[in-house]
């Protein structure tokens, strides 16, 4: 029996669950990754989508596990939307953070715990997500970005996440992105306010130079979240050819408002 007709019989109501995954994977001696790949590119879901169902078809399935993102960051933001990206199925992560978990990142960072202080959070992130689910490709690099050595990246991927803290370095990435027809998701927070921008210049955003305004006003873990949210829905509209935001949104989580700019 070929692997296909293996993933059919032992499908059930039309979605391939884990157990008969790994038999597959020991049968064909081949990795859960060609399983699931199989699977979608024939039309049969693995279980773990059931959920995603009457939302992304099963085409949109095999379109998300073809897919290549860059974030850059795997902090406040970068955890989050990197978690929710693996967890829909988008296939391949590429992940961009020179620095290590501290305890100030306790309060909000995605995957920082105890026992993760000081290990490079690019590492930690990918050894999590790979354990969410085996069929994705995860490229960690445990540096910060720097256009004179990585721009090569940007090339590579079909969506970029800012999940920078550095406004200088978002702006420079937003402006190359929008030059080289790049998608772009940016995110930003501090304390009850998010704002975001798809596939944009961030010149009207950050007008003046300077810190970011989290400095100011902390950043809790609900906007944290909230933002990845935002972020990780605008991913996977561009990847799906979908309408996404055509002009920056403002979210003030303190009185509940939402406001295109």
């Amino acid at each position: 029996m070929e692997l296909l007709s293996f993933l059919r019989h032992h499908s059930l109501d039309g979605f391939l669950p884990l157990r008969a995954h790994f038999e597959a994977m020991e049968r064909f001696t081949c990795s859960f990754r060609a399983v699931e790949e199989k699977a979608l590119k024939h039309g049969i879901t693995p279980l773990r989508y059931k959920r995603n169902q009457k939302t992304l078809s099963v085409e949109n399935q095999y379109t998300l596990f073809n897919a290549k993102v860059l974030i850059v960051g795997c902090g406040g933001l970068g955890g989050f939307v990197s978690e929710m990206l693996c967890r829909i199925g988008v296939g391949h992560l590429i992940l961009m953070d020179g620095d290590v978990f501290e305890e100030h990142n306790l309060n909000r960072q995605n995957f920082s715990t105890i026992q993760t202080l000081g290990e490079p959070k690019a590492r930690v992130v990918k050894a999590a997500l790979e354990a969410i689910n085996p069929a994705l490709h995860v490229d960690a690099f445990e540096v910060f970005f720097d256009f004179s050595l990585h721009v090569n990246l940007l090339d590579d991927v079909d969506v970029v996440v800012d999940a920078l803290d550095e406004p200088s370095l978002k702006c420079h990435l937003a402006s190359w992105c929008k030059e080289h027809h790049k998608p772009f998701v940016h995110g930003a927070i501090a304390g009850h306010y998010a704002q975001f921008s798809t596939c944009d210049t961030l010149e009207h955003l950050y007008s003046q130079e300077g810190k970011g305004a989290e400095i100011f006003l902390g950043n809790p873990s609900f906007t944290a979240c909230f933002a990845a949210s935002i972020q990780s829905a605008e991913v996977i509209k561009l990847l799906l050819g979908w309408k996404h935001l055509e002009t920056p949104l403002f979210a003030d989580l303190l009185e509940y408002e939402l406001t295109l700019l």
